[in-house]
């Protein structure tokens, strides 16, 4: 009869188990000295190979002749024990016997001694399903069991367990397998059932399974018997995702912010039968590779994908901002999230779609740092072709041809500075034009104000009321430091630096008019009858 492959391939031995050396090592140097602990947690998400190594403890600690920590295998207590014949070992699922009766059914039989080996071991799976009074009901015998007893415990979730149990337990914590351990053990897996499986396959498989040796050994038992090689293509056919090149095809056109492109691709997966929240997910992982790549190169993001998909990833990166991929990723997730309640999932791709390829006109500091960061690339362009950027002034200038007359707005006077130092203008302006080459966030916000004058060691930059958030956000700590230290380099001396509201301006008339005004009232009522409250 035929068995599945994550069954056939159970580990038998710890020397057989992938991964987990920590564990393994403590574990063989316990049954190597004798000294086993009465209860142990195993802990870990699925796949890990908590209960495989449950099972070869208990064999370990009750073989006649263990060999460096491993079960023998050949002696009558493992040959017992590997049928699940024993009276000394006894397996319950906890998801399927949680109430308190049968545990007090099964602690009843710990006063029984073994009737075959040295141990007698419960081994309870997926404990923390236990209910309360059957957490209770296990605390007494798991805290003062006899010396032959030994309770292995597995859970999914250590966070649901009482502490009172926890306290009580040796803890192993199993982490998730890497990508390179999984596709290395499914190779020798393939090799040695007769199979041809190409690299890229299994690479994709390892991914898909997310850390879990039993997932992954099921997706390629999916992918076996049909007497080919196993292909990138077949793996993606059995999973039900889209290929790699329709992954950069939909991520271009939110790049290029092509609405019509991205449903049209929609329709095509659709028609394709594809799963819709299969593919945010794979297009998720695929915005996360291309924000690794911005952010530490295609070398150290990519270390398993092959030359040509590192040079496409660079590229397509190159097409977003890091705040524009930032915000497609956030909207990709949340989708990814919405597809497993809503009633129609196509619904939710094609909203996606489309917010991501929209122009974002929220209020929000995220949409405004993208607007902001899209500004930017913009002035680098128009540099590129000729336009230069004045930094003392707000305004742009073409390189050839008449230019526009300037207009600068008078800044309030400066405090007088010593004898032989630069002028504070002449340091402001300095600031910028080093502003510009090494934070040119911080500059292009900056453009956005006016130089509010110098006093008393203090810059200070004036924004208008309806550009706070640019008030705020350069008042924030870092970026506050990083113009402070511009300013300092470029003026030789300790400065401060404010962003403060630029104040209305009164002109000449209306200045007069409330002069006449103010007169006119203290002849009616005299001058010590006037209070001026500013």
């Amino acid at each position: 009869m035929y068995q599945a492959l994550y069954r056939v391939w159970r580990p038998k031995t710890f020397s057989d188990m992938v991964g987990q050396e920590a564990i393994v090592r403590t574990l063989r140097n316990q049954v190597n000295t004798g000294r086993i602990a009465h209860a142990y947690l195993f802990c870990g998400s699925r796949g890990t190979g908590k209960t495989s190594a449950a099972r070869i403890l208990t064999r370990a600690i009750n073989c006649l002749q263990p060999r460096d920590g491993d079960p023998c295998g050949e002696c009558d207590s493992c040959r017992t024990i590997e049928s699940g014949a024993s009276l000394d070992v006894y397996e319950m699922d906890a998801a399927s016997n949680s109430r308190v009766e049968e545990i007090r059914e099964l602690l009843e039989k710990v006063d029984y001694p073994p009737q075959f080996g040295r141990y007698k071991v419960y081994i309870i799976d997926e404990v923390h399903m236990l209910s309360n009074a059957a957490f209770n009901a296990l605390l007494k015998t798991l805290e003062e069991p006899p010396a032959y007893m030994v309770f292995i415990l597995a859970t999914t979730e250590p966070q649901k367990l009482p502490a009172t149990i926890l306290s009580r337990c040796q803890r192993y914590d199993f982490g998730r397998y890497s990508e390179e351990q999984i596709s290395g053990h499914l190779a020798r897996v393939a090799r040695e059932s007769g199979e041809k499986a190409d690299k890229e396959a299994l690479e994709l498989i390892a991914r898909a399974a997310e850390g879990g040796m039993r997932d992954a050994l099921s997706i390629l038992d999916m992918c076996m018997g049909s007497g080919r090689t196993i292909t990138e293509a077949n793996v993606r056919q059995a999973l039900g995702t889209a290929d790699r090149g329709f992954l950069f095809s939909f991520a271009g056109a939110l790049a290029e912010k092509d609405a019509a492109e991205a449903l049209r691709l929609t329709d095509e997966l659709m028609r394709g039968g594809r799963d819709v929240q299969v593919f945010l997910k794979d297009l998720s992982a695929h915005l996360r590779m291309l924000m690794a790549v911005m952010l530490l190169g295609p070398g150290e993001s990519l270390p398993g994908s092959g030359e040509e998909n590192a040079r496409r990833c660079a590229d397509q990166a190159k097409r977003f901002s890091q705040q524009r991929l930032l915000r497609v990723l956030d909207l990709c997730m949340r989708a990814e999230a919405d597809t497993r309640w809503a009633s129609s999932a196509r619904s939710v791709l094609e909203i996606f779609a489309l917010r991501a390829c929209d122009q974002p006109e929220e209020k929000d500091m995220e949409a405004l740092l993208e607007r902001v960061s899209e500004l930017e690339a913009r002035l680098a362009e128009m540099e590129k072709h000729g336009v230069r950027i004045d930094a003392a002034a707000p305004r742009v200038e073409p390189a050839e041809g008449k230019k526009q007359p300037d207009r600068p707005l008078a800044p309030p006077p400066d405090s007088p500075v010593p004898e032989g130092s630069k002028l504070p203008k002449d340091v402001w302006n300095d600031m910028l034009k080093l502003i510009r080459k090494t934070e040119p966030s911080i500059y292009g916000t900056l453009l956005r104000a006016k130089y509010g004058g110098y006093q008393d060691g203090v810059y200070r930059a004036q924004f208008a009321k309806d550009e706070e958030i640019f008030q705020n956000m350069l008042m924030m700590p870092a970026r506050r430091e990083k113009i402070e230290a511009a300013l300092n380099q470029c003026g030789g001396v300790d400065a401060r630096f404010e962003a403060v509201p630029q104040k209305p301006r009164i002109d000449a008339d209306q200045e007069k008019r409330r002069e006449n005004a103010l007169n006119g009232l203290i002849d009616v009522f005299g001058r010590d009858k006037v209070q001026i409250d500013e």
